[in-house]
């Protein structure tokens, strides 16, 4: 938890730079009982210019027995203010990431992406944007935990060699001590949460088209490098992760998907 004093510093520091605004876009593909918190850790955010975009595709634009609110109202009654868009059928993460650089004008701002089953501490956001300033980085990524047991790492950045096999930094199961808590470059920032700045992000041309998702991180990463800019993770930001897209899929599926996108990639 972060006191007073901290977030006091934090505020001035962001102030000096001019709080450039930051845009939050997330996908919800799917009805999401657990919606409620994802938003109330939006709402919850210190940063003093944060704008949301929701996109809500086919299948969770209406209410179901788990879910009998629509995802429309539960952002709406907490996020009166964020922008929605309904979108026909799943294009897929990557190709609707790509749509916030055509519905957002100016050079200028940063993006954060996030998957709909991403709940950040209140002071996420602004530890990220901090570091990228600090650091003149070009994509800044959170310590993401478990959902149910914060105590438990999931990534603190990965590592990914010449043919694109990723490799984690940390042991599974592996207990957060504070360990991993210093900032560092890393080869990539899971696509659950991803802070990029938005000039770099239109340089580059956003996302793959090709990689709907599963790989669409390391591709837009392995880019983010060759371009020169750098990758980093920044500890003090963390968010709570319960990796809903990997449950919802057999592990078959998940590996032909993400073998193909590495070839691809590569």
């Amino acid at each position: 938890m972060t006191n007073s004093t901290d977030s006091g510093n934090r505020e001035a520091r962001v102030s000096q730079v001019g709080a450039p605004p930051v845009v939050v876009a997330m996908v919800v593909h799917q009805p999401c009982p657990w919606l409620e918190e994802v938003v109330a850790s939006l709402a919850s955010q210190d940063y003093p210019n944060l704008q949301t975009l929701f996109f809500l595709t086919g299948a969770a634009s209406s209410p179901t027995a788990s879910s009998p609110n629509t995802e429309n109202d539960i952002i709406r009654d907490t996020l009166p203010r964020a922008v929605i868009r309904q979108v026909e059928g799943n294009p897929g993460y990557g190709p609707l990431m790509n749509e916030v650089s055509r519905l957002v004008e100016g050079e200028s701002g940063i993006f954060c992406f996030m998957h709909d089953d991403v709940a950040l501490d209140s002071n996420a956001i602004s530890s990220m944007i901090e570091e990228m300033f600090r650091s003149n980085a070009g994509v800044v990524g959170p310590k993401i935990v478990m959902w149910d047991d914060i105590s438990i790492l999931q990534s603190v950045g990965l590592g990914a060699d010449r043919i694109g096999d990723i490799n984690s930094n940390i042991e599974e199961g592996e207990k957060d001590q504070e360990q991993h808590d210093a900032v560092r470059d890393v080869f990539l920032i899971p696509s659950a949460c991803m802070l990029v700045r938005a000039d770099l992000f239109r340089e580059i041309g956003g996302f793959s088209p090709d990689i709907p998702l599963f790989g669409e991180d390391l591709e837009f990463c392995w880019r983010t490098h060759l371009s020169g800019a750098r990758v980093l993770v920044a500890p003090t930001a963390r968010v709570r992760h319960r990796k809903e897209m990997d449950a919802t899929r057999s592990v078959a599926t998940m590996s032909a998907l993400e073998a193909r996108h590495r070839v691809r990639t590569v």
